[in-house]
C-alpha cells in the first residue's frame, strides 16, 4: 500500500524550531519535544534557564539524552538528499564522471579523467570532501569574529536596557526629592501667609471695633443734642415774659453744647504695614530655615557600595551593593566619590565632618584622574589626599608619609589655593596646618571622598545663610 506522506512535511517533523534546519544530534527532553543539541545549549547560555524553547516546561536534566532514533533518521534523509545531488549535479560535463577532486588553482571541482588530460597538470589538487571541509573551515573562521561581535552587540543591548530602568528610576527618585525639598518651602509660605492674614484680620477687627464704638458714641450724642433740642424748641413756645427770664440760662446751655468737641478719629488699616517689602522680608525669614552648603557629590562617581544622602551632602560605605551602571565616571575598585563642583581657578575651602571614627581618606583629584581598575592614589595619577586611620595619619604621596598629628579631629578643613598650587589640610579647632600638597594644576580640580567600611559617615559641613544689610 502506497504512502501519502509527502516529504515536505516528513522534512517539517525533522526540523530544529531553534534553527530551521534539520536535526543534528537531537537530544530529548522531558516533555517529549526534541532540539539540535548545540542549538538548546546556545539557548540555554543566553537564558540561563533550564526550560523548553517551545513549552516552557522545566528540564529535570542539565545534559539531556541523545535521541539515537531521531538522530539516525536525520541521517538517512540527510544521506538521500546529497544522494540525489550527485546524481543531478556531481557528473562531469566533459567526461560524464563523479566530480571527486577538488583544482585549487582554477577553484573548480574536477574529474580523474580531466586530470589525466593534463588540462590541470602541475596544479593543486585535492579530494572534493577535502575542499569543501576546508571551505567550511574557513567561513567558520571568519565568522568567529561576527559571533564575536554579535555577544558584545548583545551584552551592550543589555547594558543599555540596565542602564535606561536604571535613568527611569533616578528620574522617579529625583522628582520625589525635588517635590519634597520644594514642600518644604512652600510651607513655610503657607505658614507666613497664614500668620499675615491673621495679623491684618486682627487690625481690621480691632479698627472696626474703634469706629463702632465712635459711632455708638455719636449716636449718644445725637440723642441728647436732639432732646436737648426738641426741649429749647419747646421753652420758646412760652409766654414771652417768662421766656424773656429764662432766655439767658437756654442760651447758656445751647452755647456750653456748641463747645464740646465732636471730631472721631478714622481707625484706617495701616496697610504699608502689611505689604512694605513683602516679598524680600518672606525671602529673608525662609533664608533663617535654609542650611547652606558649599558644594555637593556627584553620584554618578560613587562607587557602588557608596550610599549618598538625598541633599548630596553626605556619603556612607554600603554593604549591600547597588546594581549600578558602570558609567564612564564612577569608580569601580576605589571606593571614592568625588564633589559636582569642580575648581578651575581662585581659593576655596570646604569642611569635611569625619566624624568619631576617623578611618577614611579625603582631599581633591584632577578631573582626568583614573576611575577604572587598580591605580596609585597619589600626586602622579592626580590625587591629593591625607588617610586618617584611628591610630595615625597619613599623607597620600608615594610611598605614603606619616604624619606626626596628635590629635584627632572630627572636622577637616581643606582648602585649594589652585593658583599657587597648593591644597591644604588643617584643623579648624585649633586653626593648624595638618599637610600641604604642592604642584602645578592645569585643569579642574574635583573634591574627594572615601570613607572605609568601618569609618562613620563623611558630611560636608554646611552653614546657615544669612542676610547682612548695609549700614
Amino acid at each position: 500500500m502506497a504512502s501519502n506522506i509527502e516529504p515536505s512535511m516528513l522534512e517539517y517533523e525533522i526540523t530544529c524550531s531553534v534553527c530551521c534546519g534539520i536535526f543534528q544530534n537531537p537530544v530529548l527532553l522531558s516533555c517529549s519535544h526534541s532540539f539540535c543539541k548545540d542549538c538548546l545549549q546556545e539557548v540555554w547560555v543566553k537564558t540561563t534557564r533550564r526550560e523548553c524553547p517551545l513549552c516552557r516546561r522545566r528540564s529535570s536534566k542539565d545534559v539531556p539524552p541523545l535521541n539515537l532514533a531521531l538522530k539516525h533518521v536525520c541521517s538517512l534523509i540527510v544521506k538521500s538528499k546529497q544522494q540525489a545531488g550527485v546524481t543531478a549535479n556531481s557528473l562531469c560535463s566533459l567526461h560524464g564522471e563523479n566530480l571527486k577532486l577538488y583544482c585549487k588553482q582554477d577553484d573548480k571541482p574536477v574529474c580523474v579523467d580531466c586530470i589525466g588530460s593534463g588540462q590541470h597538470q602541475n596544479h593543486d589538487i585535492c579530494r572534493f570532501a577535502a575542499a569543501v571541509q576546508e571551505r567550511k573551515d574557513e567561513l567558520m573562521t571568519d565568522l568567529k569574529p561576527l559571533k564575536e561581535k554579535i555577544d558584545s552587540l548583545d551584552k551592550l543591548r543589555r547594558g543599555c536596557d540596565g542602564t535606561s530602568a536604571f535613568i527611569k528610576k533616578q528620574a522617579d527618585q529625583t522628582e520625589k526629592d525635588i517635590r519634597s525639598e520644594l514642600k518644604k518651602l512652600r510651607t513655610v509660605l503657607d505658614e507666613e501667609e497664614t500668620a499675615r492674614v491673621a495679623s491684618l484680620r486682627e487690625e481690621e477687627q480691632h479698627k472696626s471695633q474703634m469706629l463702632e464704638d465712635s459711632v455708638e458714641m455719636i449716636n449718644d450724642k445725637l440723642a441728647s443734642l436732639s432732646a436737648m433740642t426738641d426741649s429749647i424748641e419747646r421753652e420758646m413756645d412760652i409766654p414771652d415774659m417768662e421766656f424773656l427770664q429764662k432766655f439767658k440760662d437756654i442760651r447758656k446751655r445751647v452755647q456750653c453744647q456748641l463747645q464740646e468737641p465732636d471730631s472721631v478719629p478714622v481707625p484706617l488699616i495701616d496697610v504699608s504695614k502689611h505689604l512694605t517689602a513683602l516679598k524680600y522680608s518672606v525671602w529673608e525669614k525662609m533664608l533663617g530655615t535654609i542650611q547652606h552648603t558649599p558644594l555637593t557629590l556627584d553620584p554618578l562617581t560613587a562607587h557602588p557600595q557608596l550610599s549618598l544622602c538625598d541633599e548630596l551632602t553626605s556619603v556612607q560605605y554600603s554593604f549591600r551593593g547597588k546594581n549600578l551602571p558602570d558609567n564612564a565616571e564612577r569608580f569601580d575598585l576605589y571606593v571614592f566619590v568625588l564633589g559636582a563642583q569642580g575648581f578651575s581657578g581662585g581659593v576655596h575651602s570646604w569642611e569635611v565632618e569625619v566624624g568619631n571614627k576617623p578611618n577614611c581618606r579625603i582631599g581633591v583629584a584632577r578631573q582626568s584622574a583614573p576611575r577604572k581598575g587598580d591605580f596609585s592614589v597619589s600626586p602622579k595619577e592626580g590625587f591629593y589626599t591625607i588617610i586618617l586611620r584611628k591610630r595615625e595619619f597619613r599623607a597620600g604621596t608615594w610611598p605614603e608619609t606619616r604624619l606626626e598629628y596628635g590629635r584627632r579631629p572630627q572636622r577637616i578643613r581643606i582648602r585649594l589655593d589652585y593658583d599657587k598650587g597648593e591644597v591644604s589640610f588643617s584643623d579648624p579647632t585649633e586653626d593648624t596646618v595638618i599637610y600641604t600638597f604642592k604642584d602645578t594644576f592645569t585643569e579642574k580640580m574635583f573634591p574627594l571622598l572615601g570613607p572605609s567600611k568601618d569609618s562613620a559617615p563623611l558630611r560636608i559641613c554646611s552653614g546657615r545663610v544669612r542676610v547682612q544689610h548695609e549700614q
